[in-house]
């Protein structure tokens, strides 16, 4: 019961980041999960699945806005290094595990805090190739596919609007193929399906309230207090 409970409150939380700032569910949650969830492969398994389930409602409502031209590429290079980075997960420890993922959670920290620009800069098809291939080691190994896409979709994509709702879209294919390779490598189990529902109410609760807390929290203010938290916990996994 007390693994559904926090499951279930830090599903509130991280929806209600995702609500307020656009982004950010699966790194507050892979914060927390690894801490009390049996196995590092389960807490990919679970972040994905409820990330993937909260885009999509994003994803369909604002359908017609899904920049596909520059989506398709790289899924299709973030499917195939996650199909790897997945198989190779499966051949290292869960200590080994926490303390790469404490140094990506620093760097991704650091990124996000002190070198994150909204300044736009042409990216080559090689480059967006390798920030796809990246996204795609990142979400296999640490469920957090996002900061590589932030970054090539930030530098081609005007629309904000199309902006985000192509993240979103990002993650709900995504993420159906990572639950389905880390299914083919036992990190689906009898248990993720009730942990899934659970963090599934909790991820209603969290976007109503940011829904109606949204006018009144500073997204800039609430971003760096969640980056913050997520490099404190990367030195805390590596120490």
């Amino acid at each position: 019961m007390q693994i559904l409970f926090f499951i279930f409150l830090l599903a509130i939380c991280a929806s209600f980041i995702q609500r307020v700032s656009g982004f950010g569910f699966g790194i507050f949650v892979m914060i927390f999960f690894p801490l009390f969830l049996p196995s590092y492969g389960e807490a990919t398994t679970l972040s994905g699945l409820l990330a993937g389930s909260t885009a999509l409602i994003i994803a369909i409502r604002y359908f017609r806005d899904i920049e596909w031209k520059i989506m398709l590429p790289l899924l299709l290079i973030n499917i195939v290094t996650s199909f790897f980075a997945i198989e190779y997960m499966t051949t290292l420890s869960n200590e080994i595990l926490k303390k790469c993922f404490g140094w990506v959670f620093i760097a991704i920290a650091l990124y996000f805090l002190f070198l994150d620009s909204k300044k736009r800069a042409r990216l080559n098809w090689a480059s967006k190739g390798l920030l796809g291939a990246l996204s795609g080691i990142m979400g296999g190994m640490f469920a957090m596919p996002g900061p590589p896409l932030v970054v090539c979709c930030i530098n081609s994509i005007k629309s904000n609007i199309a902006y985000v709702v192509t993240l979103q879209a990002f993650s709900v294919f995504l993420n159906i193929f990572y639950t389905i390779f880390r299914a083919r490598v036992g990190f689906f189990n009898e248990n993720t399906i009730l942990w899934w529902a659970v963090g599934l109410l909790g991820a209603f609760i969290g976007s109503w309230l940011g829904e109606r807390l949204f006018s009144h929290i500073s997204s800039a203010m609430l971003r760096k207090i969640v980056y913050t938290l997520l490099l404190v916990s990367g030195i805390f996994a590596i120490v």
